[in-house]
């Protein structure tokens, strides 16, 4: 599988031994894997643990750049050294041995009635619940549709992924382009797979790989609801990049509307039933004054 795939990881604070052991399990898989460090306090611990593990080309940055800057150096690497696809991973994502093989060749069958396919993503499990994430199917008015993945078998098209666990191809990559580091974080994946969308590629789920996931750092239950907590740095991203989806062409604008809309309901719910309540007070009003005068 040499030149074959490049799994890029971003990393910003890690736990080191879960760290290594993705690392080592992708290089059993014959992946090779650039690690890209995002300035974590605790970076001459990863550097101690693949100083000298030759399947990983780590690159240390010198300050937290986000995670799309990040990605895109893992990018960069793959494809200025040929690898065909690309498979990005969060610092705590879980694999199981068939993974990449499943996925790859889930991909490759896929592409021979699809020649245009983009990317494959796996279905997602709750880490702490054990519910199965919904799929969110989006029409070109910005309509959306929820795809319930438990009980499918075969791959399906997707207008949505996220990054984590995602296969993708380097040609593609080379088309529709890298990762839009104006976002920083939030949106990121959601921005590049409406782009692609638009410059004429597919994107698919393929339900039966699966992946652990959890979003937020913890969730308050509000009725019969969970909502995600970030930490008020987060949450600043999250508002001011819903803006940004706005102004982008490619980008639906009921899609742009409701996500601002919810993630202002979401903030006043952590202002009112969160810990740090002026931190979020602070983050909302940073988000929507760079929001709206598009402060990148």
């Amino acid at each position: 599988m040499e030149n074959k795939i490049c799994a890029v990881i971003v990393s910003f604070n890690p736990e080191p031994t879960n760290l290594q052991k993705l690392t080592e399990q992708l290089i059993a898989c014959g992946v090779a894997v650039c690690l890209v460090d995002n300035n974590s306090q605790n970076k001459e611990q990863i550097r101690s643990v693949f100083s000298v593990s030759s399947g990983v080309h780590p690159f240390y940055l010198e300050e937290n750049t986000g995670i799309a800057h990040a990605q895109n150096v893992g990018i960069r690497f793959a494809l200025d050294h040929d690898y065909a696809y690309l498979v990005f991973f969060d610092q705590d994502s879980t694999i199981d041995a068939e993974f990449i093989q499943q996925q790859t060749a889930a991909f490759e069958q896929l592409r021979s009635a699809h020649p245009r396919l983009a990317a494959i993503g796996p279905a997602f499990v709750d880490k702490k619940h054990g519910f199965h994430y919904k799929i969110v199917n989006i029409d070109r008015h910005g309509r959306r549709t929820k795809i319930d993945t438990q009980h499918m078998q075969q791959p399906f098209a997707a207008s949505l992924i996220i990054s984590s666990g995602s296969l993708v191809a380097a040609d593609a990559l080379r088309a529709i382009g890298p990762m839009d580091e104006r976002f920083f974080i939030d949106y990121v994946d959601t921005e590049w797979c409406l782009r692609a969308h638009a410059k004429g590629y597919v994107i698919f789920v393929n339900p039966q790989v699966q992946m652990l996931h959890a979003i937020g750092d913890n969730s308050l239950k509000l009725l019969k609801w969970r909502v995600p907590v970030h930490s008020a740095f987060r949450r600043y991203y999250r508002i001011r990049n819903a803006f940004f989806l706005m102004k982008m062409p490619h980008v639906p604008t009921l899609l742009a509307l409701r996500e601002i809309a919810f993630n202002l309901v979401h903030q006043l719910v952590l202002i009112l039933f969160g810990h740090n309540k002026m931190g979020y007070v602070r983050s909302l009003w940073r988000g929507l004054k760079d929001g709206l005068n598009g402060k990148y």
